[in-house]
């Protein structure tokens, strides 16, 4: 856009996966989500009045690779346990690369968890309820992340009120805006269908 007036901006990157992440809002009312990783890199925008102004703050575990973690640290104690009590050179020589092995795979797990494992601050649309938005809490400190995050409730929900149209005419352009999230892979086919049966059921 030619006429786009910045508003503000929260840079964020996750220590974790190595994603970097910058939200930006401008013109009053949108926003522009871009990631960048090793592998990947993408950016998408949102209009703020499709939001919800009150953000969901969770932390999904991921179990499976808790439960790696616990696995190969268990196993390298074990292994690591069995050559200290025999204390035989010949053991030690063979057991030392599983021993390292095990070590390796316990911090790929735990890696692994702190990647699948993040504490979010989430934004979902007004009526399908899909998350569209999320950021990592208190990220880069409380202060900016806190400062942020309140001017999007705010963006949003003045943007909603600004809107000068019907229930229906914002379930269709909420509706429009999902379909366009998910051809653009931003949300998946599931997600989409799970917020598109509960905007139908708004409307009946």
């Amino acid at each position: 856009m030619n006429d786009k007036k910045h508003n503000s901006d929260l840079f964020q990157e996750s220590s974790a996966s190595g994603e970097k992440r910058n939200f930006e809002i401008y013109n009053d009312k949108f926003i522009k989500v871009s990631t960048h990783s090793l592998i990947n890199k993408n950016s998408y925008h949102l209009n703020l009045s499709m939001l919800a102004p009150w953000p969901v703050r969770h932390r999904n575990f991921s179990w499976v690779w808790l439960a790696s973690i616990i696995y190969f640290g268990f196993s390298t104690l074990a292994y690591s346990s069995y050559v200290l009590y025999f204390q035989e050179s010949s053991k030690l020589e063979k057991l030392l690369p599983f021993i390292v092995i095990f070590l390796l795979l316990s911090l790929a797990s735990f890696l692994m968890f702190l990647y699948r494992s993040p504490n979010v601050t989430e934004f979902r649309t007004r009526y399908g309820n899909c998350v569209v938005l999320s950021l990592l809490y208190n990220k880069p400190d409380k202060d900016s992340f806190k400062k942020f995050v309140d001017e999007i409730k705010l963006r949003s929900l003045t943007a909603s009120q600004n809107l000068k149209i019907d229930k229906a005419a914002m379930l269709e352009i909420e509706m429009k805006e999902l379909r366009r999230l998910r051809n653009e892979g931003v949300i998946s086919q599931q997600n989409y269908a799970d917020a598109k049966a509960r905007i139908i059921k708004t409307n009946l």
